[in-house]
Protein backbone atom coordinates (compact mmCIF):
# COMPACT_ATOMS: atom_id res chain seq x y z
CA UNK A 1 0.00 0.00 0.00
CA UNK A 2 2.81 2.44 0.91
CA UNK A 3 4.60 1.76 -2.40
CA UNK A 4 1.41 2.60 -4.32
CA UNK A 5 1.10 5.96 -2.49
CA UNK A 6 4.79 6.76 -3.13
CA UNK A 7 4.43 5.94 -6.84
CA UNK A 8 1.27 8.06 -7.06
CA UNK A 9 3.01 11.02 -5.37
CA UNK A 10 6.07 10.60 -7.62
CA UNK A 11 4.02 10.51 -10.82
CA UNK A 12 2.05 13.58 -9.66
CA UNK A 13 5.31 15.47 -8.98
CA UNK A 14 6.67 14.55 -12.42
CA UNK A 15 3.45 15.67 -14.12
CA UNK A 16 3.51 18.97 -12.20
CA UNK A 17 7.15 19.56 -13.12
CA UNK A 18 6.34 18.99 -16.79
CA UNK A 19 3.51 21.52 -16.68
CA UNK A 20 5.58 24.12 -14.79
CA UNK A 21 8.78 23.58 -16.76
CA UNK A 22 9.99 26.66 -18.69
CA UNK A 23 10.66 24.44 -21.72
CA UNK A 24 7.07 23.19 -21.67
CA UNK A 25 5.76 26.73 -21.23
CA UNK A 26 7.89 28.42 -23.88
CA UNK A 27 8.56 25.65 -26.39
CA UNK A 28 11.80 23.94 -27.31
CA UNK A 29 15.19 25.56 -26.84
CA UNK A 30 16.81 27.07 -29.98
CA UNK A 31 19.16 24.10 -30.40
CA UNK A 32 16.56 21.43 -29.63
CA UNK A 33 17.00 19.89 -33.10
CA UNK A 34 20.33 18.47 -31.87
CA UNK A 35 18.54 16.59 -29.11
CA UNK A 36 15.22 15.60 -30.69
CA UNK A 37 15.79 11.89 -30.05
CA UNK A 38 17.10 12.47 -26.52
CA UNK A 39 20.51 12.97 -24.91
CA UNK A 40 23.40 11.25 -26.67
CA UNK A 41 21.49 10.92 -29.94
CA UNK A 42 23.87 13.02 -32.03
CA UNK A 43 25.03 11.15 -35.12
CA UNK A 44 28.47 11.57 -36.65
CA UNK A 45 30.19 10.73 -39.92
CA UNK A 46 33.63 11.22 -41.50
CA UNK A 47 32.73 14.85 -42.19
CA UNK A 48 32.16 15.44 -38.45
CA UNK A 49 35.97 15.78 -38.25
CA UNK A 50 36.91 18.16 -41.02
CA UNK A 51 39.46 20.94 -41.04
CA UNK A 52 42.32 21.71 -38.68
CA UNK A 53 42.54 21.12 -34.94
CA UNK A 54 45.13 21.99 -32.33
CA UNK A 55 46.01 18.83 -30.41
CA UNK A 56 47.65 18.62 -26.98
CA UNK A 57 48.87 15.09 -26.28
CA UNK A 58 50.74 13.65 -23.30
CA UNK A 59 51.51 10.40 -21.60
CA UNK A 60 54.16 7.77 -20.98
CA UNK A 61 55.81 4.91 -22.82
CA UNK A 62 55.99 2.33 -20.04
CA UNK A 63 59.61 1.63 -19.11
CA UNK A 64 60.98 4.39 -21.35
CA UNK A 65 59.66 7.76 -20.21
CA UNK A 66 57.23 10.64 -20.68
CA UNK A 67 55.93 12.05 -23.94
CA UNK A 68 54.28 15.43 -24.54
CA UNK A 69 53.46 17.18 -27.79
CA UNK A 70 51.42 19.79 -29.54
CA UNK A 71 50.22 19.24 -33.07
CA UNK A 72 48.18 20.63 -35.89
CA UNK A 73 46.04 17.79 -37.19
CA UNK A 74 43.96 18.25 -40.33
CA UNK A 75 41.08 15.94 -41.25
CA UNK A 76 39.88 15.94 -44.86
CA UNK A 77 36.31 14.89 -44.01
CA UNK A 78 36.71 11.78 -46.18
CA UNK A 79 38.86 9.49 -44.00
CA UNK A 80 42.44 10.83 -44.20
CA UNK A 81 44.34 13.04 -41.75
CA UNK A 82 47.74 14.73 -41.66
CA UNK A 83 49.60 15.80 -38.51
CA UNK A 84 52.56 18.10 -37.89
CA UNK A 85 53.84 17.45 -34.37
CA UNK A 86 56.44 19.03 -32.08
CA UNK A 87 57.17 17.51 -28.71
CA UNK A 88 59.48 15.78 -26.25
CA UNK A 89 59.96 12.04 -25.73
CA UNK A 90 61.85 11.19 -22.55
CA UNK A 91 63.36 14.67 -22.68
CA UNK A 92 64.51 14.44 -26.32
CA UNK A 93 63.03 16.72 -29.00
CA UNK A 94 60.57 15.26 -31.50
CA UNK A 95 59.43 16.88 -34.72
CA UNK A 96 57.56 14.83 -37.29
CA UNK A 97 54.78 14.79 -39.84
CA UNK A 98 52.61 11.76 -40.47
CA UNK A 99 49.39 10.84 -42.21
CA UNK A 100 46.88 8.03 -42.06
CA UNK A 101 43.28 6.92 -42.23
CA UNK A 102 40.55 7.64 -39.74
CA UNK A 103 37.11 6.10 -39.19
CA UNK A 104 34.08 7.74 -37.56
CA UNK A 105 31.16 5.68 -36.26
CA UNK A 106 27.64 7.11 -36.16
CA UNK A 107 27.82 7.22 -32.32
CA UNK A 108 30.70 9.77 -32.62
CA UNK A 109 33.43 7.30 -31.62
CA UNK A 110 36.18 6.32 -34.01
CA UNK A 111 39.84 5.59 -34.51
CA UNK A 112 42.89 6.65 -36.46
CA UNK A 113 45.96 4.70 -37.51
CA UNK A 114 49.44 5.73 -38.64
CA UNK A 115 53.03 4.55 -38.84
CA UNK A 116 55.22 5.97 -36.09
CA UNK A 117 58.98 6.36 -36.08
CA UNK A 118 58.96 7.32 -32.39
CA UNK A 119 61.37 5.10 -30.47
CA UNK A 120 63.77 2.58 -31.92
CA UNK A 121 61.35 0.48 -33.97
CA UNK A 122 58.92 1.91 -36.52
CA UNK A 123 55.47 0.59 -35.66
CA UNK A 124 51.74 1.03 -36.27
CA UNK A 125 49.81 3.23 -33.87
CA UNK A 126 46.10 2.89 -33.17
CA UNK A 127 44.28 5.73 -31.45
CA UNK A 128 40.65 5.68 -30.35
CA UNK A 129 38.68 8.91 -30.10
CA UNK A 130 35.29 10.40 -29.33
CA UNK A 131 33.98 13.54 -31.03
CA UNK A 132 32.39 16.10 -28.69
CA UNK A 133 30.90 19.59 -28.85
CA UNK A 134 29.34 19.03 -32.30
CA UNK A 135 32.71 18.30 -33.89
CA UNK A 136 34.58 21.25 -32.42
CA UNK A 137 36.62 18.94 -30.14
CA UNK A 138 37.70 15.35 -29.77
CA UNK A 139 39.35 13.27 -27.05
CA UNK A 140 41.91 10.69 -28.13
CA UNK A 141 43.57 7.71 -26.44
CA UNK A 142 46.76 6.03 -27.70
CA UNK A 143 45.59 2.44 -27.63
CA UNK A 144 48.83 0.64 -28.43
CA UNK A 145 50.54 -1.74 -26.03
CA UNK A 146 52.99 -0.15 -23.62
CA UNK A 147 51.56 3.39 -23.79
CA UNK A 148 49.41 5.40 -21.42
CA UNK A 149 48.70 8.61 -23.33
CA UNK A 150 45.72 10.86 -24.06
CA UNK A 151 45.02 14.08 -25.87
CA UNK A 152 42.45 16.75 -26.60
CA UNK A 153 41.96 18.30 -30.03
CA UNK A 154 40.16 21.62 -30.50
CA UNK A 155 39.06 23.04 -33.83
CA UNK A 156 41.13 25.98 -35.02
Amino acid sequence: MKITKILLLLSSAIAAAAVLSPVAATGPAPNARDHQAGPGSQRCSLSSLQGSYGLRFEGTKIGVGPFASISRITFDGQGQFTTSEIGRFNGNPVQRTFTGPYVVNDDCTGFLDFSSNLGNNPHQVHGDFVIVDEGREFFVLDNEDGWVATGVGKQI
